[in-house]
């Protein structure tokens, strides 16, 4: 999936999932070379949880999670990944590419 945010906005990024996997964590990493970090994490249903800019809502009625990102940079673009958190086996990801355009 490709997402374009603009430099100073937000984006919101839409992650399905499994609906067997309502009560697992769901996360939103970046990936930088070899190395993934978490930008966001949590176990919380149904309500916004926010990190710096970053936030995330799981819907597990529609077993997807939002997240947003706010106060865009230049930096931000790159590949992200979509997770959720299962304990046997291989996390189940979808990568997200993100472009932040900067004004000129």
């Amino acid at each position: 999936m490709s997402v374009t945010g603009y430099s100073g906005g937000e984006v919101n990024i839409t992650c399905k999932y499994d609906k067997g996997y309502t009560e697992n964590k769901k996360y939103f990493l970046k990936e930088q070379g070899s190395m993934r970090r978490d930008r966001i994490r949590t176990n919380e249903k149904d309500k916004w949880v926010k990190n710096d800019r970053f936030s995330l809502y799981d819907d597990t009625s529609s077993a997807v999670f939002t997240v947003t990102l706010g106060n865009l940079r230049e930096r931000d673009s790159g590949t992200y990944q979509c997770g959720v958190d299962i304990k046997s086996g291989t996390d189940p990801l979808t990568e997200v590419n993100l472009k932040v355009i900067t004004g000129e």
